[in-house]
């Protein structure tokens, strides 16, 4: 499930959109919903008490979550992430204004959305 997320998300997004944060989430959702996908933005993380994912894209019963940064990962996501990995969930962080290729971090996904 997040092989096809990350394949629908990667370098889609043009620089105008990329650039406001609330319209780049508006355009990501409606891409992620028209391909099957329920978004639910700032979900609670199920392992770390008082934190919170900027979005939880389920489908079928399966769940993939994604943090958002804009040009470099966080320490914050990455914790976040590495967090959902441990316990067998599925993640990754997408950045909205970089040219970066995907790659990892620290074992972690990390995609841009600009082209």
């Amino acid at each position: 499930m997040k092989a096809e997320i990350i394949a629908i998300l990667s370098k889609q997004f043009d620089k105008t959109t990329v650039s406001d944060k609330r319209f780049f989430m508006s355009a990501l959702i409606a891409k992620l919903n028209l391909n099957g996908y329920v978004v639910e933005k700032e979900a609670k993380h199920p392992f770390l008490e008082n934190a919170k994912i900027n979005l939880k894209v389920s489908k079928s019963g399966k769940s993939c979550w994604i943090e958002l940064d804009n040009k470099n990962p966080r320490i914050r996501s990455l914790e976040r992430i590495q967090s959902l990995g441990e316990h067998g969930e599925q993640g990754f962080i997408l950045l909205r204004n970089s040219f970066l290729s995907q790659h990892k971090t620290l074992g972690i996904d990390v995609v841009s959305a600009r082209r």
